[in-house]
This record gives C-alpha cells, structure tokens and sequence, in this order.
C-alpha cells in the first residue's frame, strides 16, 4: 500500500519539475537577445492585442509573486516590471503568449477558463493537502492512509494540469503566427522564438512544485496582491 503513494508522488513532481525546467530553458534561450526594433515587451503586446481584435484589454504594471497573467474575466493583462520594459526575447514570449489569452474566444475561452482553474489549483491544494496529512498522521496516528490520500492527490492535480495544456499551446501558436509577420526578414530571431515559446508555455504546469512559495507570497501579504485593483 505506501509503494503506490510514494510512485504517484514521484511522478507529479517529476511532471512539475520537467514543465518547470522547459520553461526555464525558454527563458534562458531569450534573455540575452534583444529583439530587433527594441520595442519593450509591453509595446509588442499592445501591438499583438491591437491587431488581433483585442484593444479593450488593458496592460497593468504588477508586481508579485502571481503576475505575468492575462485575467479574462477583467480584460487585463498583468505584467510585471522587468518583464513589461524587457527587451529581449523572453519578455516578449512571456508577454505575447499572455496576451494571446485574450485573443482566445467561445470554446477556446472556456477551455482557458478550465485552465486556470487547473492551475490555481495546483498552486494552492498541494500544500494545504500536504499540511491536512501531515496533521492527520500525528493526530489520527493514521500515517499510512494519509500518505496515500496525498499521493493521489498530488498525481491527480499534476494530471489535470498537465491535460489542460492544449490551451497554452494554441496560444503561443497564435504569437508564433503573428511574429512570423513582424518579423519576416530576420529569420534567426523567428527560429529562437520559435524555441522559446513552445517552453513558456509549459510555465503554470510546474505550479504544484512551487506550490508553498505561491501560498506563502501569493496569498499573504508579504508577496504582494493576488488581485490588484
């Protein structure tokens, strides 16, 4: 009975750390190339929304531990500092594949609505989850059953996860598309972004790995607002 617990953990956090190490990669991919033009992260999302039927969305300054978001019920996409005024490459995956959120309409805008109900889920559960059977092992002296309910938990969540990511890819798909227009005459800046975005947008898949850091600096007030204003 504790070999399968143990097996379902492993390979939700074997999940989370790849999809956190892809997007690790992407980011290291573009950091220390700037993009021709040398338009800020934000400038380019503004154009991308601009162009693709989606001037109503604002762009908002925001820094904290959960930024880096398009919020679909605000029509906002929130970004923080360093990567609003970015110049290279990795600003502009992250922001543009952000924005391409909003670009992203009927079922396709209930599927990301499902996702991120997925990722909040993975940010926060496993923690909490984690805290329940740790006090359930003490109290209840029941260490066993606590770890296997924790187990498929935690492979439940990655999975879920993991599934919904069919959404991420549609939209760094959809940046790919639109930067294959922008940018036609330099094709080695089109072939690394053609290397990052596919790995930013595993980014939120790693969410259950990081799980204490989001409750701890995305729900308290030392991290800064969940929900700006």
């Amino acid at each position: 009975m504790i070999v399968l617990p143990i097996i379902l953990l492993v390979i939700a956090i074997g999940i989370s750390r790849f999809a956190l190490q892809r997007y690790e990669q992407g980011v290291t991919l573009g950091a220390r190339q700037t993009v021709p033009g040398a338009l800020t992260a934000a400038e380019a999302a503004r154009q991308f929304l601009d162009e693709n039927e989606a001037s109503d969305v604002k762009i908002v300054e925001h820094n904290a531990m959960v930024s880096d978001y398009f919020d679909p019920g605000r029509r906002v996409l929130f970004l923080n500092k360093a990567v609003m005024q970015g110049t290279d490459a990795a600003s502009w995956s992250v922001a543009l594949h952000e924005a391409a959120h909003a670009t992203q309409q009927g079922e396709e805008k209930k599927a990301l609505l499902w996702r991120l109900g997925n990722i909040r889920l993975a940010r926060y559960a496993p923690t909490v989850i984690g805290i329940a059977a740790i006090i359930l092992a003490f109290v209840k002296r029941a260490p066993r059953p606590a770890l296997f309910a924790c187990g498929v938990a935690f492979f439940l969540i990655a999975m879920v996860n993991a599934m919904s990511m069919a959404v991420e890819y549609n939209a760094s798909q959809r940046v790919t598309a639109w930067l294959e227009r922008k940018l036609r005459r330099h094709s080695e800046m089109l072939d690394l972004f053609r290397q990052i975005l596919p790995r930013v947008a595993w980014r939120d898949t790693g969410a259950l790995i990081r799980s204490p850091m989001y409750l701890l600096f995305g729900v308290l007030p030392v991290g800064g607002r969940l929900r700006p204003k």
